[in-house]
C-alpha cells in the first residue's frame, strides 16, 4: 500500500476547517434570526436546552477525539452565541485562596463573556439582583457554613435569582476547578432538561429532624429526597433539600409539603433546579 500523501491529507483537513468555519458563520446568522424574533430584553440563557444539546452530542460521539474536549468546544460556542444575543456578564465568587472557581466559570461560559470576581457569595447575589443581565457563580453549599447563601433565595423579592445550573456539567481534566462544584444563579426560571434535580428550602421556627422531614416529603408526594444541609440563626431554622426531579415554583406539592410539616408559619420555597451532569469516560 502506498504511503499517504501528506499534502493531500493536509488539504483535506484544511477543507474540513473551512467547512466548520462556514457552519459557525451560518449558525451566527440563525442566532441573529432567532434574536430578531424574540421580544427585546431578557437573558438569552437556556440551561435546560444547553444540557440537552451536550447530552445528545455525547451520545453520538465516537472515535479518538476526547469527549471532554468536544464538550469544551461546544461550551465555547454556546457562550459566544449567548453573548451575541445579550450583554451577559458573570459575577464569580472567587476567594483569593480558591482560584479554581474562575476556571469553572471560564470552562462553562467560555472566554467571550466578561467576568468579575467577588470575595463572597453575598456580593455575587447583590450583583445579580442589581442587573438582570448578570448571572452569578457561587460555591456549592457546605454544612456548617457560618453564613450560607441559599437562605437568601427565599426572600420573595422579584430580583431574587434562581439556581439554574450546576457546574461543572462535564469536568475538564486540566482545570484548577476540577475538584470544585458551584451553582449558577440567574434572574430567570429554571427549565427542565429531562434529567434534573430540584433544590427546595424549608424555613421553620423549630428544628426539623431528618426523619420528620423525610416523612413530610413522602406525604407531599415528592420523590425520595436528600436533606442536604441545615442552619439555625436567631431561632429560625432552614433546611436545604434536593429532589431527584424537576419541581417548579407553581408545583402544588410545595404547598402540600408545607402543610405536611405541621408547623405554623413554615415556608417552603423552590430555589431552582439543575440538569444532572452526564457520565463521561
Amino acid at each position: 500500500m502506498d504511503a499517504p500523501n501528506l499534502d493531500d491529507l493536509r488539504q483535506q483537513i484544511d477543507a474540513i476547517d473551512d467547512t466548520l468555519h462556514d457552519l459557525l458563520m451560518r449558525r451566527a446568522e440563525l442566532v441573529d434570526r432567532i434574536s430578531a424574533s424574540k421580544p427585546a430584553g431578557g437573558l438569552a440563557l437556556r440551561p435546560g436546552r444547553e444540557a440537552q444539546v451536550i447530552r445528545r452530542l455525547l451520545q453520538r460521539h465516537g472515535g479518538r477525539f476526547p469527549p471532554a474536549a468536544m464538550v469544551r468546544l461546544w461550551r465555547e460556542i454556546m457562550g459566544a452565541f449567548t453573548f451575541l444575543q445579550c450583554p451577559i456578564r458573570v459575577a464569580i465568587c472567587r476567594p483569593n485562596d480558591q482560584p479554581g472557581f474562575w476556571d469553572l466559570a471560564r470552562d462553562h461560559f467560555g472566554v467571550q463573556v466578561p467576568f468579575t470576581a467577588h470575595e463572597t457569595p453575598f456580593q455575587v447575589l447583590a450583583a445579580v439582583r442589581a442587573d438582570p443581565n448578570v448571572v452569578g457563580l457561587v460555591p456549592a453549599p457546605a454544612q456548617d457554613e457560618p453564613q450560607p447563601w441559599w437562605p437568601r433565595l427565599m426572600s420573595g423579592d422579584p430580583t431574587t435569582p434562581n439556581v439554574v445550573q450546576k457546574v461543572p456539567f462535564v469536568a475538564m481534566p486540566n482545570s484548577r476547578g476540577r475538584e470544585l462544584s458551584a451553582f449558577v444563579l440567574a434572574r430567570l426560571e429554571a427549565e427542565p432538561s429531562g434529567d434534573d434535580r430540584a433544590l427546595i428550602a424549608v424555613e421553620a421556627t423549630e428544628e426539623l429532624s431528618r426523619s420528620r422531614l423525610a416523612a413530610a416529603i413522602r406525604k407531599a408526594g415528592l420523590q425520595d429526597a436528600t436533606a442536604l444541609f441545615d442552619v439555625e440563626q436567631a431561632g429560625t431554622y432552614w433546611d436545604l433539600i434536593e429532589i431527584p426531579e424537576f419541581v417548579g415554583d407553581a408545583d402544588p406539592r410545595l404547598e402540600a409539603l408545607r402543610g405536611a410539616l405541621g408547623i405554623e408559619n413554615a415556608r417552603v420555597v423552590a430555589l431552582g433546579a439543575y440538569a444532572v451532569p452526564p457520565l463521561v469516560r
